[in-house]
């Protein structure tokens, strides 16, 4: 085999490389790989953030409810005097025979 016949098969099987990088199947593989590679980041990416963010619930519940609690138990029971009395039950007469107003 002699050097020209040589040179003229590895440019034949560089230009089956090239088709091949070009073809229909090079691009579908190229996509796959592609695909396979964004979801794989976006769910690492996911798992990191999850363990990152994650709440305690049962600590946001006591921050939420405990301050409540505290001055809701500091409040105390006034009772209406008579006059207050009389005054909401008239101004609750007025609005449910009149509710427009």
């Amino acid at each position: 085999m002699d050097k020209k016949e040589k040179d003229s098969r590895e440019q034949i099987g560089i230009d089956n490389i090239v088709k091949a990088r070009s073809s229909r199947r090079g691009f579908l593989k190229k996509a796959i790989i592609g695909a396979v590679a964004v979801t794989a980041t976006a769910a690492v990416a996911k798992k990191a953030g999850d363990v990152l963010l994650k709440e305690d619930a049962q600590q946001a519940y006591l921050n939420d409810v405990l301050p409540g609690d505290k001055v809701l138990s500091g409040m105390q029971y006034v009772e209406m005097t008579a006059s207050e009395k009389k005054t909401l039950v008239a101004r609750l007469v007025k609005n449910y025979n009149n509710p427009e107003v």
